[in-house]
């Protein structure tokens, strides 16, 4: 007992050393990142917390972000990707075709899958309206199904009205709320595999003899761009106009993970502000965060004693994987707490794997990661011991001990009464 309890305090105790060990290496610069562009956002995904913002709660036109609420919903809505949809006529022919196109036709007979890859991919506006219609039956119903998504998201600074980012200054959002819609769509495999390709073939259809060829239009994904990070994982590029231009992009790198948001910056001699705030965005994160290992799989952190296990008596909890959190380069050791949570004891039976704690890791009063702990081993139950369980729980409760006192004290009561009765009695046949 006590050598599992100095075996638990041992690793948890190296597990903060380790995560010491180059608390000095390297300093957080405390240079801000000279961005242009008027609203950005940079977020560690692992955790949620915002790194670095500059008018992330601001008013911006979604433009192309749109698509990615629309891509997600489509997605979700249609039983297989693979599904043809006839383009409507009204919905393409509404379109601005000044705009971003893959010249969709009214009629033409696609995908869901290419619909989504034209949107995603080359920003094509009017394979949103497409999809749209034949997700929604109508545009109007569409965009109401797309607010309730953003209100269940917890969107509370957006309103859509066209799914295809359209300029309207009724349409508007923020990038704390398109953080919400990326974070959310990312988790959707279809989603993400996408918005990582690089390119892109669409087949001929009833309306084209020659395939199109979609090369994405995230220079970050786009191997042959400057732009090009292998780490990059989406997602999507936004366009207004020439003074409002946008990106989102995932960052992914062993346990560092960044989301980089910029929108409204300028597009001028060839060089999109945005791209250039994102790049430098990736740059800040990863020199401000570094990966740090709490525990790793299997580590013993807690134990629980089973009130009525076949096999043993005590089970223990451990670590279902490896655990890494981001922490500042310099972080404050002191700063850094791992609290563990688990039942004192439970009953059997126990399945090997099952959750009977948690761990959680807090920097400076903030949680920033979180995992559960599983039980180690299997203990089927004893019915002697869940019989004996049962009678000292019976004979324990507070049920039992209240009514143990209330018949001690009308024992008590009676036996005073009657002590007085026979008194009287006694003093009264004195006198007879």
């Amino acid at each position: 007992m006590n050598l599992i309890k100095k075996i638990i305090s041992f690793i948890i105790a190296l597990s903060i050393a380790l995560c010491s060990a180059s608390i000095y290496a390297e300093p957080v610069s405390s240079s801000e990142p000279d961005v242009k562009s008027e609203n950005v956002l940079l977020m560690d995904i692992n955790s949620n917390r915002i790194i670095y913002e500059k008018n992330g709660g601001g008013r911006i036109a979604p433009g192309g972000f749109t698509k990615i609420l629309t891509a997600i919903m489509a997605i979700e809505h249609v039983n297989d990707i693979s599904e043809t949809v006839t383009a409507d006529s009204a919905a393409v022919n509404e379109y601005d075709f000044s705009l971003n196109n893959m010249g969709v036709l009214p009629g033409e007979k696609i995908t869901v899958e290419n619909l989504l890859y034209g949107m995603l991919l080359y920003d094509a506006g009017e394979a949103a309206n497409a999809l749209a219609v034949y997700v929604g039956e109508t545009m109007d119903k569409f965009v109401l199904k797309m607010n309730a998504k953003a209100a269940e998201l917890g969107c509370a600074a957006t309103n859509f009205t066209n799914p295809s980012g359209m300029p309207d200054e009724k349409q508007y959002s923020s990038l704390s709320d398109i953080a919400l819609i990326v974070n959310y769509a990312m988790a959707n495999e279809t989603f993400a595999k996408i918005v990582s390709t690089k390119a892109h073939t669409i087949s001929p259809t009833n309306k084209y003899s020659n395939s199109r060829h979609l090369n994405n239009s995230n220079k970050f994904i786009n191997s042959s761009s400057p732009y090009y990070n292998a780490n990059v994982t989406g997602v999507k590029t936004s366009y207004v106009s020439n003074d409002d231009c946008g990106i989102a992009i995932t960052y992914v790198n062993g346990g560092t993970s960044l989301l980089c948001l910029a929108a409204s910056a300028k597009y001028r001699d060839g060089v999109n502000q945005a791209n250039e705030d994102a790049k430098k965005l990736i740059t800040y994160g990863t020199n401000y965060y570094t990966p740090h290992n709490i525990m790793n799989k299997d580590d013993i952190l807690a134990e629980v004693r089973v009130t009525n296990g076949k096999e043993a008596d005590r089970v223990l909890l451990v670590a279902p994987e490896t655990l890494s959190v981001n922490l500042p380069k310099g972080f404050d050791e002191s700063k850094l707490e791992i609290k563990i949570d688990s039942s004192k004891k439970a009953k059997a039976p126990i399945a090997k794997g099952d959750a009977l704690g948690q761990v959680t890791v807090m920097y400076d009063g903030e949680k920033y990661a979180s995992s559960i702990l599983i039980a180690d081993s299997t203990v089927s139950a004893s019915p002697f011991k869940g019989v004996v369980n049962a009678i000292t729980s019976f004979f324990t409760s507070w049920i039992f001990i209240t009514a143990i006192i209330l018949i001690i004290a009308l024992f008590i009561v009676y036996t005073i009464l009657i002590n007085r009765v026979k008194r009287k009695k006694s003093y009264v046949s004195r006198f007879r």
